[in-house]
């Protein structure tokens, strides 16, 4: 069944071309349930860009035509992971925005390959679990994971899944067919998180072809791996935030720092049950548990301070409140895409040093990148080496957005970008996290616009009021 369903989708180039760009009228529906009429597109493209003439797979996208009557270059959506759905962020929270910016020229909800719609094996997928009544440090978590891996890449590759297609290298060259099918001499870029990642690879790659770039959330070529340092500073700014208001007694990393020995010394055993199950579990609380709980909720300020209210409890020798998170922590599931891209971004040898360094003395250790793989952890992948990595230099405008408490990409990854994009500004939002960069102020969509209308903007600060 995968087989025939990935050969429904891999046609003969030669059709492909043929046919063209396809375009229907669509009526797309948000999940509040408000309709707008649109189009769906689809654009085939080679599997490996090298390899003209053999497989393809088509890429399906949203697209919301322009209400200016002299439109600008089409914006096409980047969206986060890898593996976020362009399509499904319109549908979602991000409607809003779409509708907003047809003020200045189409916009196109894009399926990369390998997510949504674009996605040839929607049902392949690896699970990995650790045991809850076991220790867990990053090592078992990393070796867990390659095993994952290594498994997935075989049995996937007998379901016909070439790995090695996926990588930000091809979904790059990916959009610039798309520009050539839509007959467009340049695009606007807009994208988060992952999605910045690929917008700066297509920069790399088609300069001359991009009007603007809006970059949310910077994800630079060689910060798929993240510094430890950047959350331990996240952390710092948090004791800054709770103490102005009004916060006494220790501070928060040394609240933490003993939990964490506390941990160490005498690591607790929980008793819950499941509630979608009805399940019954041991968890033996291990530091790292507490250490990626701590990291993985400092994504956003809301997400932060659901895991703050925990600290009593968990102070009290009490982690039954923290046993819902227990399973998230433990377990996952590997998906080609997402995979691939990761691997084969990779990591410099510099700054895998500067990771490991930083980790060394980190509060919150190597809980960063937990069980993080490269190329040479999964079979058929390739790393795309040190010139995908290295510093990146053009003259197009573009926009750089970040959060002061985003604990995935940190304010620092937009600067270190700055020497080589010598039209950039960069909008910091005080108080905002990750997913708070383009909604959290209305003002932030006022920015965008005004940027892609070709208007002058400056380096600013917007303060975010976020309700404590």
């Amino acid at each position: 069944m995968r087989a025939v369903l990935l050969l429904s989708l891999l046609v003969p180039l030669s059709l492909a071309q043929a046919q063209g760009l396809q375009l229907q009228p669509h009526t797309f529906q948000a999940r509040d349930g408000r309709e707008v009429q649109a189009e769906l597109g689809t654009v085939t493209v080679p599997l490996r860009h090298a390899r003209p003439a053999g497989p393809v797979l088509p890429l399906r996208f949203v697209r919301f035509k322009s209400t200016n009557p002299s439109p600008a270059a089409p914006i096409v959506y980047l969206a986060g992971g890898p593996g976020g759905s362009g399509i499904d962020a319109a549908r979602h929270g991000r409607f809003e925005l779409f509708l907003a910016l047809r003020e200045v020229a189409d916009v196109i909800a894009l399926d990369q390959r390998g997510t949504g719609e674009s996605n040839p094996h929607p049902e392949l997928a690896q699970p990995w679990a650790i045991p809850l009544e076991q220790r867990v440090d990053e090592a078992r978590l990393t070796t867990t994971l390659r095993k994952a891996a290594a498994e997935a890449s075989r049995t996937w590759s007998t379901a016909g899944v070439d790995l090695g297609a996926y990588t930000t290298v091809e979904s790059a060259d990916d959009l610039d067919v798309l520009r050539k099918a839509l007959g467009a001499p340049k695009l606007n870029l807009w994208g988060i998180s992952y999605g910045t990642h690929l917008g700066l690879a297509y920069l790399r790659r088609h300069a001359q072809h991009v009007d603007h770039a809006i970059l949310a959330g910077l994800e630079g070529p060689d910060d798929t791996w993240k510094q430890p340092a950047h959350a331990e500073a996240l952390l710092e700014r948090w004791e800054v935030v709770l103490r102005a208001e009004g916060e006494r007694g220790p501070g928060l990393k040394s609240r933490l720092a003993k939990l964490l020995k506390a941990l160490e010394r005498e690591p607790p055993t929980v008793q819950f049950t499941d509630p979608a199950k009805g399940e019954r579990h041991t968890w033996r609380v291990s530091p790292f548990d507490l250490q990626r709980a701590t990291f993985e909720s400092l994504r956003d300020p809301a997400t932060f301070r659901r895991f703050l209210a925990l600290l009593p409890s968990l102070e009290a020798g009490d982690y039954e409140p923290m046993a819902p998170f227990a399973r998230m922590l433990r377990e996952g599931v590997l998906r080609p895409m997402s995979l691939a891209m990761d691997a084969a971004s990779g990591v410099s040898p510099a700054r895998a040093a500067l990771i490991k360094k930083e980790a060394a003395k980190a509060l919150l250790g190597g809980s960063a990148n937990p069980g993080a793989l490269l190329a040479g952890d999964v079979p058929g992948v390739s790393d795309l080496g040190e010139s995908f990595r290295g510093p990146l230099k053009a003259s197009v405008p573009v926009l750089l957005i970040s959060g002061t408490l985003d604990g995935r990409t940190s304010p620092d990854n937009a600067e270190a970008l700055r020497p080589g994009l010598s039209r950039a500004v960069h909008l910091v939002l005080e108080g905002a996290g990750h997913d708070g960069l383009f909604q959290s102020d209305p003002r932030i969509l006022e920015r965008m616009k005004s940027f892609l209308k070709g208007e002058s903007l400056r380096d600013e600060r917007l303060e975010i009021k976020v309700k404590p």
